[in-house]
This record gives C-alpha cells, structure tokens and sequence, in this order.
C-alpha cells in the first residue's frame, strides 16, 4: 500500500471513530483527543510519529473501528 493511500485510510478510520463515539455519546480522554488532533493536523504520514500511530491503532480496537 502507498503511503498516500494509507494515510487516507488512516483519515477515514479515525473519522468513522468519532462518528461512531459521537452516536453512542462516548467522550474520549485527553490523550485521544490529542492523538486524534495530530493525524487531523498531519499532512502526510511523515508528519505522525510512530507512537501517534500505535495509539491510534489502539483506539480502533479498543473501539471497535474496522
């Protein structure tokens, strides 16, 4: 997978995850909201860090996201 196409999976994952929570009323701590706010402010994958992307890989199964 490119680069490219990546991060406009990772994009539309972490978008489905806050419609997902937004629909059950879940409110994420500050640390989601800060690892969610750096992949909205990325403009390529070379702008996450490793740990922004274990996070958030976490935050799609501890929630379900497929």
């Amino acid at each position: 997978m490119t680069e490219e196409k990546e991060f406009t999976r990772l994009k539309r994952k972490t978008q489905k995850l806050i419609e997902k929570c937004d629909e059950k009323g879940i409110e994420f701590n500050d640390i989601e909201i800060s690892t969610i706010s750096r992949v909205g402010h990325a403009e390529s994958m070379k702008d996450l860090s490793w740990l922004v992307l274990y996070m958030m890989e976490g935050f799609f199964e501890k929630y379900k996201v497929r």
